[in-house]
């Protein structure tokens, strides 16, 4: 008999919802969680029905980092180590065509902060707590954390987050612009939905551009970035991403149009 799948994936109209599914385990991450999470994501990369990929935690917890029992109760030997290539979970969430949100239900450390750290958008509940204390236990971070922060919050309070661990509560870290929005605990499935329906309404091509958008400006000299922002847009207004466009300005004037 097969062990249970550490996720559970759903997919609703074109968002992909990847839950942490070891509820019992307050969603602990394991060896086969860094496996299933690096071949999850990389089916979803290349899936063009899906513009939209949430991370979130079934039951009560997001993801706290590693199940420290399993880990005492059963020491991995080699041959219970991730390949390297599986670390990669982090980058694909950053750089698939499709915009990443962790909607963050509950605590939130070490590999789940990574993997919630990589996501283009972060939103939570008041009541999660966050925790970055890698140094407390001996070890440094890992799956992308430092860079990812620095990329997201700047060099200083990434290193003011990792080298000073300490806990942190949801509207600490929404004051230092790690989190989108922050909702209260009793309606935070509710939001959350919400927030994630609002966003894959917008379109896929529109959606997919500005996360092309995104990732070519961390990298591109200005100059070459206009250069393909600018035809990127002037596709947006061709063919049926063009149609789509039209039909949505269209739209926009009407509504402007009744509101005066």
């Amino acid at each position: 008999m097969s062990a249970p799948s550490t996720l559970e994936v759903s997919t609703h109209g074109r968002v992909a919802w990847v839950a942490f599914n070891r509820p019992n385990n307050h969603n602990g991450v394991i060896s086969a969680m860094i496996v299933e999470m690096y071949e999850v994501l990389s089916r979803i990369a290349g899936n063009s029905g899906v513009d939209v990929v949430v991370l979130t935690g079934n039951g009560t917890a997001f993801c706290p980092g590693a199940d420290l029992g399993a880990a005492r109760d059963a020491p991995p030997d080699e041959s219970d180590i991730p390949a390297p290539e599986t670390y990669h979970s982090v980058r694909l969430l950053r750089e698939m065509p499709q915009v990443t949100v962790a909607a963050i239900n509950g605590a939130c450390a070490g590999a789940g902060m990574s993997w919630a750290s990589a996501c283009d958008l972060r939103i939570a509940s008041a009541a999660a707590r966050f925790s970055t204390a890698f140094l407390e236990l001996g070890l440094a971070s890992e799956l992308g954390l430092a860079w990812n922060l620095r990329h997201q919050l700047g060099a200083a309070v990434a290193r003011d987050l990792c080298f000073v661990p300490r806990k942190l509560t949801a509207a600490e870290l929404a004051g230092k612009g790690y989190l989108n929005a922050v909702y209260p605990a009793e309606t935070f499935h509710r939001d959350a939905a919400a927030f994630v329906a609002t966003l894959a309404g917008h379109g896929s091509h529109a959606l997919r551009t500005l996360k092309k958008n995104f990732l070519d400006a961390d990298t591109l000299p200005l100059g070459v970035y206009l250069d393909a922002e600018t035809e990127r847009h002037l596709a947006m207004f061709r063919g049926d991403p063009g149609a789509e466009t039209m039909a949505r300005l269209d739209a926009q004037g009407a509504r402007i149009r009744a509101a005066g």
